[in-house]
Formats: structure tokens, sequence, C-alpha cells
């Protein structure tokens, strides 16, 4: 890599690694915490990791647009 060229961020890479964080942390959340009355223990996991992959997801893409943006104002 020359040093005139940008270093840029790998979104694709950002994007599943926030996707994986994030359902990793909703599934422990779903574990850890207390019974939802009316949903059985798989079905908080589903749903608490789903939603920790969407904000997983999208953390890591604010994430890759500012090293994106910092990256390319050098």
């Amino acid at each position: 890599m020359s040093p005139d060229q940008p270093r840029i961020p790998n979104f694709k890479r950002l994007l599943v690694s926030g996707a994986m964080i994030g359902l990793v942390v909703g599934v422990i959340v779903a574990v850890s915490g207390d019974d939802a009355q009316g949903y059985s223990q798989s079905s908080a996991m589903l749903y608490l990791g789903a939603l920790g992959a969407f904000v997983g997801t999208g953390l890591a893409g604010l994430l890759g647009i500012a090293l994106d943006r910092s990256g390319r104002s050098h």
C-alpha cells in the first residue's frame, strides 16, 4: 500500500463482527436475566439475540463510517 493511498476499513468484516458480538450479548442477557412472562427461554434468546445483532450491526456501521472519514481526512 502506498503512503498516498488512504486506509479504509473493511465494512463487511466490521458489520459481521458487530452482528456476532451483538448476538452473543443478547443471548447472554436472555440467559442471565429473569424469565419473561409468556415467553419461553428459547424465545427470549431468539428475540434478544436478534435485537442485539441488529443493534451491533448498526453500531459497527457507525464505527466504520467514523473510521472511513478519519482515514480519508489525511
